[in-house]
């Protein structure tokens, strides 16, 4: 005739003595108001904390870096260029485009440069230089695509020009100044794992720091009531 023992139970499966986390009796704790005040103070310094985390978790955060290196080889070392310029009060006899060589160029393409810009109060018989120091830039949003595109600071000059057969036929000039330097803006958001080691580590440590300073309260509290116990006796 065969007996089965009954299944075992968890309390016989594991030793309670590797319990680090070990429960103290609710009879041998002892509430203060000091500890209520901290307590709470706790509460509202983790939640701060928690919805700066929470913010900065959630915001796209760009990052941008300086290379040396052309982000837009199928150029051929070109830029496009668009233009688009009104001339009321003087007649275009020609439009060229040269390059450093001075070899003349129908470069066709949608670089806006200085759109929106106004000089109809200036003097109509005056020259207009525009010097353009042109930054390529690429943009990388979080799904890893590129986009290719220029910045640009601009200074311009107005003069009236004059050689020794007489006042020279007023002209515009954009010299182009190709930076060597690429800048990269790229989107990143923080990981998730990181997010949560930081709240992990808010929670943790503020506790501990607010058990830290309650135990010393409470410390110095006792000892404030023996020597007074101890006048009175």
């Amino acid at each position: 005739m065969s007996s089965h023992s009954p299944n075992p139970t968890p309390s016989q499966l594991w030793d309670p003595r590797f319990d680090i986390y070990r429960k103290v009796p609710k009879d041998l704790t002892q509430p203060t108001y000091t500890g209520a005040i901290i307590s709470i103070c706790c509460c509202l310094f983790i939640l701060f904390l928690f919805l700066s985390e929470l913010t900065g978790f959630i915001t796209t955060e760009i990052v941008n870096e300086l290379y040396v290196d052309d982000p837009d080889k199928d150029s051929g070392g070109k830029i496009d260029v668009s233009l688009n310029i009104s001339l009321p009060n003087l007649h275009c006899e020609s439009q060229q485009i040269l390059d450093i060589a001075g070899e003349v160029q129908n470069v066709h393409g949608a670089f806006n440069a200085l759109g929106g810009a106004d000089r109809l109060t200036s003097n109509p018989l005056a020259s207009h230089d525009y010097i353009l120091k042109i930054v390529p830039t690429v943009y990388e949003d979080k799904s890893g695509k590129q986009r290719y595109s220029y910045q640009y600071t601009v200074a311009n000059k107005e003069y009236v020009a004059y050689s020794h057969t007489g006042r020279i036929i007023p002209a515009i000039w954009f010299r182009y100044d190709l930076s060597p330097i690429t800048v990269k803006y790229t989107e990143r958001r923080q990981p998730l794992y990181r997010f949560i080691t930081t709240i992990c580590a808010i929670i943790g440590g503020t506790f501990t720091v607010a058990g830290i300073l309650d135990s010393c309260i409470f410390t110095a509290s006792e000892a404030w009531k023996k020597i007074q116990l101890g006048k009175m006796h």
